[in-house]
Parts: C-alpha cells; structure tokens; sequence
C-alpha cells in the first residue's frame, strides 16, 4: 500500500524505482501524478542533469536550479546511491523486493554491466516491471549506436517531413524525442501492471525513442508503395492532400494557421476571409470570389477543368490580406466564437496567459526552495474520480538522503486467486466501445486493441470519419481504401451505426451497457446534443470509464473549439520553436495528436487499473491543449520563471552545449528533393569532436586547438557548419554514418518509406503486414514497446464500414432476429460497404 503521505490517486497502490537520466525523466513524473510512490535514485552528488540547463535566474549551474529537473521530477521522493558500488547494488535490490515497477535508461547492457540484470531484478521480485528506455532499443544492429534528439527525430522519419524544401530538414527546436518515449513508456507501464495484476507475473518493457517518434510520421509511411510519391518537407503546405494548400500567414503580430477547409468543416471561414479581404480594399479574384466554399464537393468539378492550382494561390492571396491587419488574439477570438479552423501561433509566453487554461485552472503554483512560488504546467488529464496530483514538490539534493528499504518493505507479489496464464494479454476480455474520430482517441482505443481488448469502431458511410476520404489509398479512392483510416484503426471491430436516428442512439445506449469503457472526441456539446454524454451512459453503466479528448477540454471558454493536430500545434507553441529566425514553418500532420495520444492511453489505462479494484467507474477529461504543453515544459519554465521566451534556431541546440549540431547535405541519389540525402551529426562532448576529426583525417582547420572545447565550437559555429557542409556533400550518408557511428553521433535523415528497410526497424518488428478484405495486404504501423512477455501488436486490419454489424448485435449484445431486423428497418443500422 502507499505511504502515509503520498496522497491517493488512480495508482496509489504502487511503488516505482526511478532510475532514468537526464531526458527520460518524465515516465515516472507521470506515474506520480497518477498517485504512484515515485523514488527518483540519484548517483551520489546527484543526477548530473541536475547541472544542465535553463536555469533559475541567477543561479546557473545549481544543481537545485535546474528547471528540466524541476519540470520532470516534481511529485518524486529522492535518494541518492552508489550503484558502481556492491553495497549500493544490494541496497536497490532490497528496495527491488517491495516495488512493483523500476524505470531504467542505461541503455544496451546497462543493467548487464551492474549485474542488475532482468533475470537477476526478478529473482528478487519474480512481479517487478521493468521499463528500458533508450534511443533505438535493448537490441538489434544499432542499438549500441549513440543517439540524441537531433539522430533520433532524423532516423524516424520525421525530420524528412519537417521544414522548408529550399533547406535542410528541420527538427522542433526543444528536444522531443525522449520524452515522447518516457509518455510512450508510461502507457506500456501500465499495461504490464495489468498483466501483474491478473497473473502475477513481471516482465520487462523495452522502449525504442526512434519508433515512438516514427509514429509521428502520421500517413506519410505508405504512401510511396500505394500512390507512388514519397512525401517530403513541404513548409506549410499540406504535404498529403492533391491541393497542398499552405496553412501558415503573417498577422499583425505573428503568425496564425488557417484550414482553408471547404464545406461544414472550413466554409464559414473561407467566407469570412473573404469578406475581410474586401473589406480591406481587396479586390478578391474571380477564382475565390464565385467558389461555393459551403460545397464539399467542389474541389471534384475544379480538378476537371484544371482549375485547382488557380482556385489555391486565390485564397491563399486573400487570406493573407484577410489576416494581415489583425492580431493573433483577435483572430483566435474569431475563430473561437465562429469555430473556423484557424488558430495562433503562440509563443510559451502566450500560453501563460492564454484565457481557456486560466478559466480552467491550469497552472499550479508551487514553492520552490530558494526560489519562491513558481507557475508549473498543470494536469495533463482531469479524472473525475482519481484527481491527479498537483502539489508534488520538486526534490533538491538535500531530501536525497539515503533510502530506506525497511518503509518499503512487504511480502512479495503473489499471483492473485485464479490467476490467469502468464501469457495472457492484459487487455484480454476488457470491452471498449470507440465512438471517436480522426485521430486521437482512435489511436488511444488503439493501444486497447492491440493488447487483447475488444475494441467496437462506431463508424457510417453517411458521416463516416473523416480520414476515410483522406490518402495514402490502395487501389484509388474509396470509403475502405484508405490506409491512413485502415492504420489508426487497426485490431479493431466495425459497427455501423447513425448517431442521428433515434434507434441508433438507442443503441448506442446498449452498447454502453455492455462496455467497460467508451472513447470519445467530439467537442462537448456534440454528445451532449444527442443524449449520450458521461451523465446519460453513466446512467446505464455506472462502473463506466469515459474518456472525452478534444481540442481544449471539456469546460472553459474555448471548449466547442474545433479543429485538428495542425492547429493545435500552433496553439501549444511547438510552431515557434521550430523553423530558422528568418523563415516560420510547421511540423508535418497533426503533430499533436501523437502526443495526446499517449496521455490519454495513460489516464484511461491508470483508471481502468481502479475500476478493476474498485469497481468505480469515471469521466476523464483530456485536453489536447494541455497535456501537449508537458512536451515543452522546460521551456514554458523558463518563459514562467525567467521571462525568457524560447525561439526558432534552425537545428542547432538552442542551449549551446553540443557544437556542432546540425543536418548536412551528403550525396544524392537521384534528382530533385525525393532524392536528396541528408547527415545529421551531433558532438555531444569533446571527445567525441576529437572522434570526427579523426574520422576526417584531421584536416587543419579541424585541428585548431580553439576548437577542441565546447566553448571554441560555439563561438565558430558559422564555420564549422560550413566546414561540415563540405565534408559531407560528396560523401554517402550510409558510409558516413558507418564511419561514425557509435564514436560519434550521427544518422541518416530517413525518408518514411526508407523505415521499411533500416535495419533497426526490422529487428524491431515495427511494421507488420495485415491483410484487409478490399485493400488486401498492407503494412501496419506496429508497437513502439516490446514486452518480453506478452508484447502487443495490430491483431487484425481495420474494418470496413459496418463490417462487423451483425456479429456485435448478435453474439455480443444477444440481439435475437426481430430486435436486428428492427434497426435494419429503422435505418439505424450500416451493413458491411463494399
């Protein structure tokens, strides 16, 4: 049980060793906001992540100072030990037998090398989940290679995608690619708790930061196989869609991003660009002013006459008028009332202000020794029932007395009565319903599916989802011929149902009854309209979890705000970090949307963990808004605590502690950009600055004793780049990084479609071919963990529209021939769309 002072939440009942550094930290932040007894064990002295950056005003270098530290450490307790020292080996492993999760980033053999490795941890603890983190995985043919953010982001995938086709490949300017995998490590946590629970067996969980960030890749991996074109860096524009219309304008003061959406979507807005372009004096082209934008098919009859191209460059030459004399906040207020798709591009300043986190409460103010009170990000989740925690205190060297294994101490986990299999999955016979669209909340049902649960995808072919009209397509456009719905949607059964019939609803009420847990991600008012909002399903099935994840949350002044991850990135400041000082852009896809993801899958999962203790059901409320803002949460700090706003420096490390850190162009091969090769090389200390010289026969102007520290390097960073440049445009990119690598940090800018064949991806098992009844086979982005256990994996291909109808009224909700052929008739019901 917990400690007397660790208050209660969804994972009270658990305790977690902490044994991750600088960069991974956020995994066990996570689980002790979640109510879990996080004992963070430092080396003696103290984590030296402790000693990097930013830091509190006027006290750089303290390792108290630290807001990276603060950030992703607060809520933890604090130890410090030996653990190169038997004593303190011994020491953990006493603390080993009471817990029931340790979390580790030592890397390939880290464990090993201490003689902590997983056969010897569960030994002491036959229970214990064990959470590896590390850039590419425990094993396979890079594992050994090194990997900080910048060779991380490049060898995913999503730096190909990312930034302006006249330059390099860009990544976001605050490092994303850990703690995208400590959120993602958290989810998989989880489901090996729910695999002690019902077995009581431990295993370990091995995460690889490069195929968590791959998933941000979106639809971009298949699309050179189905439709023959690999998508790459495109600026603004929308790389995916036959229009690519750009998504970025100057406004008064910034910058905003506008979804020239035609139809119920964007309509309303392209109106309203119109009518402020006019009114600006603007004459509006002919080829904007006579569109129906209200028409969702508009685009088909334009395409004909080869007008598409001069319909595009009108709007987007309107809107810039349209937007060019108004503020980011007048326009976001619009937006808001109006619900155009359209949004700021905030800055960490902006978001400590911003009105809808205020109304809601969002941020916490936190005394910090030596510091005062301190505006910290807030709740990446909001349960009902399991509040997470909000007063955790940052720890400082002096809490980090040596622990004390006696508080933990407790019998060993046994199996429980009637204990299943230890191979059993840990979502086997847990039941979700997924009313959810697009993204988020079907990639969060997602992970449920692909751990044993069984997942119902309500879904019509008269308001089907929307990525069902979106590419990549195999075999040309079709409702089921979308690969880009087929993978979000993966492990998955399909019921057609029509929330706008009476009988439908009725339905969907049923379903409710049955489930253990409903996904939903509309804006709030929408269920709330139809009668099947928390109250209404919790009426019938009052043990029910609900997630609800949309744009803002459920409550506050901007909750019917609609829109998608592409404006959301905006809104959450990753656009003003990502991009040179002269020349904005954006993330590929709706980046957001692969975080939120993440935090929801642990909110729902922490929660299931209650009910299946409890029997207490709840409502969680997940704000894309919020938990996407934990991804920057040193910088929003810094902007809180220091007033200092982080901002776009192309690839260089923005803190100046690894020169050189950059993405160099290597020899193509082939024309135009598709063909472009591209290195991206990191010195993260001297001696690895004195392995590339070496590796460049140690040319002079390399060899200059100035440059041989970190501070030389950053005051000649302008030449080194250019240097580098040289060195590598004649070279092979593969070559090179053979060269290198593991002495030196580098790695091949990969395109999407390259992942297929990395060798790192293939050990992994990363993708995974399914075959679909009208697609037939195509590959499915897999799991970015592998437990050793009972590892997860996409079960089946998606569904087609209402292809499993009948078998869920009949065999799940015991439907006898009447009450079927009632909905048939009610029109209620979709059967299986060719």
């Amino acid at each position: 049980m917990p400690h007397d002072d660790v208050p209660s939440g969804a994972l009270a009942p658990y305790r977690v060793l902490d044994l991750t550094t600088h960069g991974w930290w956020l995994c066990g932040r996570l689980l002790a906001d979640l109510g879990a007894d996080v004992l963070q064990l430092e080396a003696p002295g103290g984590d030296p992540g402790r000693r990097l950056g930013p830091f509190a005003a006027g006290r750089h270098g303290d390792p108290d100072a630290s807001l990276a530290w603060w950030f992703a450490n607060r809520g933890k307790r604090t130890a410090q030990l030996d653990l190169d020292d038997p004593a303190g080996r011994e020491r953990l492993l006493e603390l080993v037998a009471g817990a029931d999760v340790l979390i580790e980033s030592w890397g390939p053999g880290g464990l090993a090398a201490r003689g902590l490795d997983a056969a010897a941890l569960h030994a002491r603890n036959p229970a214990l989940v064990i959470t590896s983190l590390s850039p590419f995985g425990l094993d396979g043919p890079h594992a050994h290679h090194r990997g900080p953010d910048l060779v991380v982001v490049a060898r995913s995938g999503f730096a190909w995608l990312s930034g302006e086709p006249d330059r390099a490949p860009n990544r976001v300017g605050e490092p994303q690619a850990y703690p995208l995998a400590a959120v993602e490590a958290a989810v998989h946590t989880l489901m090996a708790l729910h695999h002690v629970r019902r077995s009581g067996a431990g295993q370990q969980v091995d995460v690889a930061a490069v195929a968590a960030v791959a998933r941000c890749t979106m639809n971009a991996c298949e699309f050179k196989v189905l439709e023959g074109r690999e998508l790459v860096r495109s600026g603004s524009l929308v790389a995916y869609s036959p229009l690519r219309p750009r998504q970025l304008y100057r406004c008064a003061d910034g910058e905003v991003v506008f979804m020239a959406a035609v139809g119920p979507l964007g309509g309303e807005g392209l109106e309203r660009v119109r009518r402020w372009a006019a009114e600006a004096g603007f004459d509006v082209p002919a080829a904007f002013a006579g569109l129906d934008v209200h028409d969702p098919a508009v685009w088909a009859p334009l395409a004909a006459a080869g007008k598409v191209a001069e319909t595009v460059a009108a709007i987007e030459a309107t809107a810039e008028v349209a937007f060019a004399g108004r503020t980011k906040k007048e326009l976001y207020r619009e937006a808001v009332a109006n619900r155009y798709l359209l949004a700021p591009v905030q800055t960490a300043a902006d978001l400590l202000v911003d009105r809808q986190l205020d109304a809601r409460g969002y941020w916490d103010r936190l005394e910090v020794p030596g510091v005062g009170a301190v505006t910290f990000p807030g709740p990446f989740a909001r349960p009902s029932a399991t509040p997470l925690r909000r007063d955790g205190a940052v720890p400082t060297l002096a809490d980090g007395a040596a622990p004390d294994a006696a508080r933990w101490a407790r019998p060993r986990t046994a199996p429980p009565p009637g204990a299943e299999p230890a191979d059993q999955d840990p979502m086997a016979g847990v039941k979700v319903l997924d009313l959810s669209w697009v993204g988020v909340g079907p990639l969060t049902a997602r992970y449920l599916a692909d751990y044993g649960a069984t997942v119902l995808r309500l879904d019509h072919g008269v308001r089907a989802d929307v990525l069902r009209v979106n590419p990549p397509f195999a075999g040309g456009f079709g409702i089921n011929r979308s690969q880009f719905y087929a993978d979000f949607n993966a492990s998955k059964l399909g019921v057609g149902i029509d929330l706008a019939n009476p009988a439908g609803r009725e339905l969907v009420l049923r379903l409710a009854a049955w489930a253990d847990v409903v996904v939903e991600s509309f804006t709030p008012r929408t269920l709330r309209g139809l009668g099947l909002d928390y109250e209404q399903l919790r009426a019938v099935n009052p043990s029910l979890v609900m997630l609800s994840t949309c744009m803002q949350g459920q409550t506050g002044p901007n909750a019917n705000y609609r829109g998608f991850g592409q404006l959301m990135g905006a809104i959450t400041g990753f656009y003003s970090v990502i991009g040179w000082p002269d020349r904005p852009t954006m993330t590929y896809g709706a980046y957001t949307d692969f975080m939120a993801q993440r935090f929801c899958a642990t909110a729902l999962l922490a929660a299931l963990d209650h009910q299946r203790r409890t029997g207490e059901g709840q409502h969680i409320d997940v704000s894309q808004l919020e938990c996407s803002i934990h991804l920057l949460g040193p910088a929003v700090l810094d902007a809180a605590a220091n007033a200092v706003v982080a901002g776009r420096h192309g690839n260089r490390d923005g803190t100046g502690r690894t020169v050189p850190h950059g993405i160099y162009r290597c020899r193509s091969v082939a024309e135009g950009i598709e063909g472009e090769r591209w290195l991206a090389l990191v010195c993260e200390d001297d001696a690895q600055w004195a392995a590339l010289v070496a590796a460049m026969g140690a040319p002079a102007w390399a060899a200059d004793p100035a440059l041989a520290t970190v501070e030389g390097r950053r005051a000649a960073q302008d030449r080194i780049d250019e240097e580098l440049a040289a060195w590598c445009a004649p070279l092979d990119v593969d070559e090179l990084v053979e060269r290198l690598q593991p002495r030196v940090a580098a790695g091949s800018v990969t395109p999407p479609d390259g992942l297929h064949d990395d060798p790192q991806f293939r050990h992994l098992g990363y993708f995974v071919p399914l075959e679909h009844p009208v697609m037939g086979v195509q590959r499915y982005n897999g799991m970015q963990a592998r437990l050793t256990r009972t590892p997860g994996r996409p079960r089946k291909a998606a569904p087609c529209v209402g292809e499993d109808t009948l078998f869920v009224l009949e065999e799940l909700l015991g439907c006898d021939g009447d009450e079927v052929a009632a909905y048939l008739e009610s029109g209620a019901l979709q059967i299986e769309l060719g």
